[in-house]
């Protein structure tokens, strides 16, 4: 067997091996997602579905009445979650889409590294939407539940978290971009 059979047979072996270690933590993540945004989405559309018991809850934690809250100020506020949910979403599509590149063992590659950039945005985009909608739904129920919210419900530490996580997978995609552009030009040469 030639030196290069050898170490393209070595190179299979290692991607094989690695494709096998990522097989089952790609399919763990995608049935995490998948079930988060399902769960979070059903439990959210069905505490709004009972109108009275989300604006009685509120006006027990901060004593504001809002029995007086019209059906198109409720939707409003309603269509703030929805559209926070569905930036949830859109973040999922994109770990899945990640998830799937690497499932087909492309993993040091520029398409790979590429979708971890866009899964990146998609994230920071989503806490971002998450952070805005947040005191404009309660707005359109009440202005004055922007008096007596606390600042940390409108943005809070967790929010903190999801925007340094996913400027961090950015830097990350950023960097694999940079090693598989490397390994590319390798490639060519030899």
């Amino acid at each position: 067997m030639s030196e290069d059979a050898e170490e393209s047979f070595a190179d299979t072996a290692r991607m094989i091996a690695l494709n096998a270690r990522l097989r089952w933590a790609c399919h763990a993540i995608r049935a995490g997602a998948l079930a988060w945004i399902v769960l979070d989405g059903g439990v959210s559309l069905w505490l709004w579905t009972d109108r009275s018991g989300i604006l009685d809850r509120l006006n027990k934690l901060y004593g504001i009445d809002l029995s007086g809250v019209s059906t198109p100020r409720y939707l409003g506020a309603l269509f703030m979650m929805i559209l926070s949910l569905c930036a949830a979403a859109v973040f999922v599509f994109y770990l899945w889409r990640l998830a799937r590149v690497y499932l087909d063992g492309r993993v040091f590659t520029l398409e790979a590294a590429a979708r971890m950039r866009e899964m990146a945005l998609a994230g920071l985009a989503a806490a971002l939407v998450d952070i805005v909608v947040r005191p404009i739904g309660s707005a359109i129920l009440s202005v004055e539940l922007l008096n007596k919210v606390p600042f940390y419900h409108w943005f809070n530490p967790t929010d903190l978290l999801y925007l340094l996580i996913s400027g961090f997978i950015f830097a990350l995609g950023t960097i694999f971009r940079s090693a598989a552009k490397i390994a590319e030009d390798n490639a060519r040469i030899v």
